[in-house]
């Protein structure tokens, strides 16, 4: 796969704050990358650099196998290979749909032709039949958010940036409009850099997840791989894995560590050194209550039921280990406080890392 988009040793700052560290990437043709990160990581300053809205500090970005920006070669947005959906959608109030979507291809000089073909191609392809002659005001932001990206294909860009454009959305919309912006961006297979701080839209978006901390990247990879294979602590919380227990190191030749004073084996070590305290992270859906009698020993926890809350279809329970470390956990049946409980950790799904203070969790 070609590349149509990369980073090389990217990085951003204003003034003292490094809103960016040297970040190198690449985006392959039809590909989907997702940034993913909280607030203030650097998510949207990465996606306008590569839009040429603001200039990099050092390091190159290419575009199609051509140096876009490097020192002080510097070529602007509008002859960049681009086009960007923003969160607000940014469509001109006073033009109608037609007008909005035919904007861009206007300004490129589109032959009137093309121009009417790819209008009804894309009008098809984003349900916007009946739409063309509204204002934007008079549509729902569901519908809003399809002109922009309508418009934003008009102009058949090798790369569409779009920066958290479901935000703005009510939940069961944004549910909604992510699969089918999946299901079209896989049909168009238009190379794409999306920006998002919700993770299952990312999950059902992306072929790669870029995760992105204090302005460098903490992993890049599949979904799948990020979720089962988490590259650090904070990967695994932002992957889901909210529960995490102090741990202490036994052999690691044999992969044994010491949970709440409990014996956890065949699990898979992530890379760094173990000696001493570590970190075990669990994911709420990976831990089980045994039922009945059960042995002793081999990836099972004691436990004390603090409190049970009923979410519709199941219980979340929140329960504290031997040694006082608080989890949180699924059950299918209502728990009494102060019950005693014995937790069962499938290996698998068991996340060990270094002493924090040594690892990317900081």
């Amino acid at each position: 796969m070609s590349a149509i988009l990369k980073l090389k040793g990217v990085s951003k700052a204003y003034g003292t704050q490094q809103v960016l560290k040297p970040i190198s990437f690449e985006v392959g043709e039809g590909e989907r990358i997702c940034i993913l990160g909280p607030s203030g990581c650097g998510k949207s300053t990465l996606l306008q650099l590569v839009a040429g809205l603001a200039r990099i500090d050092e390091g190159e970005i290419e575009m199609n196998g051509v140096v876009v920006e490097r020192g002080n070669h510097y070529v602007p947005p509008e002859n960049r290979p681009i086009n960007m959906v923003f969160q607000d959608y940014a469509l001109w109030p006073h033009m109608s749909i037609r007008q909005n979507i035919e904007y861009g291809m206007k300004r490129r000089k589109v032959p009137k032709g093309d121009m009417e073909n790819r209008l009804r191609r894309l009008q098809s392809l984003l349900k916007l039949d009946g739409l063309l002659e509204r204002l934007p005001a008079q549509l729902s932001g569901g519908q809003q958010q399809r002109v922009g990206i309508a418009r934003a294909l008009a102009t058949e860009p090798r790369l569409l940036l779009m920066d958290e454009p479901l935000s703005n959305l009510d939940v069961k919309l944004r549910t909604d409009m992510r699969s089918e912006l999946a299901g079209l961006l896989g049909d168009l297979s238009i190379a794409t850099l999306y920006v998002t701080h919700d993770r299952m839209e990312a999950f059902t978006i992306a072929d790669r997840i870029l995760v992105l901390r204090e302005g460098g990247i903490d992993q890049i990879g599949s979904p799948s791989e990020l979720f089962e294979r988490p590259a650090t602590p904070w990967v695994a919380q932002l992957m889901g894995y909210h529960n995490r227990l102090k741990v202490r190191f036994g052999d690691a030749a044999d992969s044994v560590v010491l949970a709440a004073g409990r014996p956890v084996e065949g699990v898979r070590m992530t890379p760094g050194a173990y000696a001493g305290a570590g970190v075990m992270m669990l994911h709420p859906e990976s831990i089980f209550v045994c039922e009945g009698s059960v042995s002793d020993g081999g990836n099972r926890l004691e436990a004390k039921a603090i409190r049970a809350i009923y979410e519709g279809t199941r219980w979340r329970l929140i329960v504290e280990t031997a040694d006082g470390q608080p989890l949180h956990l699924f059950h299918d049946e209502r728990v009494e406080p102060d019950a005693r409980l014995t937790l069962r950790l499938p290996a698998q799904s068991v996340m060990l890392y270094a002493d924090p203070a040594r690892s990317a969790d900081g």
